[in-house]
């Protein structure tokens, strides 16, 4: 199992989506043409194509699916940038420059606090 999939899978998914209809052109072209040599009159090669459209279709489904979430999540992050941004960032960036090296665990907890200290005492005209 590759440990990186969770980070390569969006482009295999796109690049099945792009090859999928390749592959059924060459799959059921090459089937189509065996069966005209083999067996002219019973065109079996119908049930190849309706199975590679399937596929092809299965294919651009997921990758639909891949930039429905895509566009979704870049939603939520420009509406969180849109909400929070600049004084959250020149909130941390005051913190961050203090002066004192900060470790990981200090950010989560400077963000914690900060998150506490805002549901305490809310910003007039702002939701919490």
């Amino acid at each position: 199992m590759n440990p990186l999939r969770f980070v390569t899978s969006p482009f295999s998914t796109l690049t099945r989506a792009i090859t999928a209809p390749l592959n059924f052109i060459f799959v059921v072209g090459l089937c189509g043409f065996i069966n005209w040599m083999v067996s002219p009159g019973q065109w079996w090669v119908k049930w190849v194509a309706f199975g590679m459209g399937i596929a092809v279709i299965v294919a651009w489904a997921r990758a639909l699916k891949m930039l429905f979430v895509v566009a979704v999540l870049a939603a939520i992050g420009y509406f969180i940038y849109k909400r929070y941004g600049a004084q959250a960032k020149a909130t941390y960036d005051a913190w961050r420059n203090d002066g004192q090296p900060k470790q990981p665990t200090d950010a989560v907890q400077f963000l914690l606090e900060s998150a506490s200290v805002k549901a305490v005492n809310p910003a007039p005209g702002n939701l919490v």
